[in-house]
């Protein structure tokens, strides 16, 4: 099972659970994923609204960069405050698929990679938003 076939489930899943936009205004939104000082080069970034909404997401790109979707690309995200996750996981090279682990480990901060032990936030308003996220150890 390829690492973008695990990544495109879960985000399918957990837009099915967050429920539909409902016609709820969006404010673009786009910025930057860093840990360590240095871009975080492939992954995901789920916004996930504090009231009853679907949630947007935003593939990284190599540079850290990602711009956020719901409905449409880049639409954004709905407007108000959301709890932020971070998905990127190491990309295997050099090993045949039936070699690799089916969940490869995160490179960055374990805590990021989950809804219920995140603590990134972020408020989103209407018109264009930057919101960049520098990611920090968890002390372990």
């Amino acid at each position: 099972m390829s690492f973008r076939y695990v990544r495109c489930t879960f985000f399918i899943g957990v837009l099915l659970l967050v429920g539909c936009r409902g016609g709820k205004p969006l404010g673009q939104v786009k910025g930057t994923v860093t840990y360590r000082g240095k871009p975080v080069p492939h992954g995901a970034v789920l916004f996930v609204p504090e009231v009853t909404g679907t949630a947007a997401t935003g593939a990284i790109q190599a540079d850290g960069s990602y711009t956020l979707t719901t409905a449409g690309a880049g639409d954004g995200a709905l407007i108000g405050k959301h709890k932020v996750m971070i998905n990127a996981m190491e990309q295997p090279k050099g090993l045949l698929p039936e070699d690799r682990n089916p969940t490869p480990p995160p490179i960055v901060p374990v805590k990021y990679t989950s809804l219920a032990t995140t603590d990134l936030t972020a408020e989103v308003k209407a018109g264009e938003n930057i919101i960049d996220f520098k990611l920090v150890d968890d002390g372990k």
